[in-house]
């Protein structure tokens, strides 16, 4: 007897109009629980349920900066939107991050249907290998190696900025050991970057002691996330060759955040160390850094004979005097052995000090500044088995040529055969 299969009614739901602001931007089907409903629950975002008042409210640590979203994977984006996601055609939205406003396409992570489980099997490898392999490659000192791969996973349990944010750079970090998928964890990194970023947002007009914290170790993150993404045309860390650089705003949003919670940032298991290890040059490297001395002293004197005003000479030499001493400080922990990402805190940090107005005379192109950025650059050569910053070194230096006239490229000759140099 031949059965014939009466073909299923078409489920259908009541269409509403009540849906939160993201599930309409994305165009898919809000339950509207309130406060927060389940899609944006998932994602880890600011649900415009839960302060519908003020939807577009930004922090008052928010610029807007535009921020160039990476690229995803074409590859991947086509298999997921043959799936008849109705996203193919739904508008980018506009994100806010620390310092910085980022466009991201957030479409290419669909939300759960009902009754399916909001895990995603992919988050939980790159959370494995965060915390047996990634956590180990941004530290020096075994000691602390604690931090990153229990203490800053556990916050990110429940301060979802610092989950996404070690999602992303965990992708990234297998991305480089794996450079025939590297399309594939370069989209998940940008994925749970824009969600990182988004979450950090809703965080960030409420900003205090209890959370400054977790704030601040997602503002860290977001600045290794842009290292590991790797140099882009135009962006040279401290300039850009289109208005205020991108990286430079990220810097701005950690100063922020230090500036008004130092004190309590720097406590329980954040507070420094105190190392009294004595550090010496050894002999072997003494000669080299006896050269770069004596380049960065020639920069001092190009700046005694050009017709600044005083306290433009004054802003050059604090901050060739504090080159040096970050030159001497990178020169111990060479002689030493230390891990190359221990420099990570010593270069940046000098890019950190830099005052206003030199940072200002950097955007501008003005030449003194970008010969200074010059003999900062060749320090990062020295981080190049660091796989974050790979690339760096010659990307910085490459900027500086191509913005300075020509009349002053033999001020930034040594430079660049430093890092050519095997």
């Amino acid at each position: 007897m031949e059965i014939h299969k009466v073909p299923l009614p078409r489920r259908t739901h009541q269409k509403s109009r009540l849906g939160c602001a993201n599930c309409k931007r994305r165009r898919i089907k809000c339950d509207e629980r309130k406060p927060i409903c389940s899609n944006c629950a998932t994602h880890a975002i600011e649900c415009t349920f839960s302060n519908p008042g003020n939807a577009n409210c930004k922090s008052p640590l928010i610029t807007t900066h535009r921020f160039r979203p990476y690229r995803p994977a074409s590859a991947i984006s086509k298999k997921q939107h043959s799936k008849g996601s109705e996203a193919e055609d739904s508008p980018r939205i506009s994100t806010n991050s620390i310092g910085t406003q980022c466009d991201f396409d957030l479409t290419s992570r669909p939300s759960p249907a009902p009754g399916q489980s909001p895990i995603l099997f992919a988050d939980l490898g790159l959370l494995h290998h965060f915390t047996i392999s990634t956590y180990r490659s941004l530290v020096d000192n075994p000691t602390i190696s604690h931090l990153w791969q229990i203490e800053f996973v556990g916050w990110g349990m429940t301060f979802h900025s610092i989950l996404h944010l070690i999602l992303a750079l965990s992708a990234l970090h297998l991305g480089y050991e794996n450079p025939n998928q590297r399309h594939q964890y370069v989209q998940q990194a940008d994925d749970h970057f824009t969600f990182g970023v988004r979450s950090i947002t809703a965080v960030l007009a409420q900003l205090s002691e209890e959370s400054c914290q977790k704030v601040y170790i997602s503002a860290v993150l977001i600045c290794i996330v842009y290292f590991a993404r790797g140099p882009r045309t135009g962006e040279y860390l401290v300039f850009s060759d289109q208005g205020v650089s991108e990286w430079r705003v990220l810097m701005n949003g950690v100063k922020l955040i230090l500036q008004s919670y130092r004190d309590q940032i720097f406590t329980g298991i954040l507070k420094p160390e105190i190392n009294q290890e004595e550090l010496s040059v050894s002999p072997l490297l003494r000669s080299e850094l006896d050269e770069h001395i004596l380049h960065i002293q020639g920069v001092q004197q190009l700046v005694d004979q050009e017709l600044l005003t005083e306290s433009d000479n004054d802003i050059y030499t604090a901050a060739i005097k504090d080159l040096l001493a970050v030159l001497n400080e990178v020169y111990e922990k060479r002689s030493a052995q230390k891990l190359p990402v221990g420099l990570m805190q010593v270069l940046i940090g000098w890019v950190y000090r830099l005052p206003g107005e030199l940072t200002s005379q950097l955007e501008q192109k003005e030449p003194l500044a970008l010969i200074l950025l010059a003999h900062w650059a060749v320090l990062l050569k020295y981080m190049q088995s660091v796989w974050f910053m790979k690339g760096w070194d010659a990307h910085v230096v490459t900027g500086v040529r191509s913005s300075l006239e020509a009349e002053f490229h033999p001020w930034i000759e040594w430079p660049i055969q430093r890092i050519q140099e095997d």
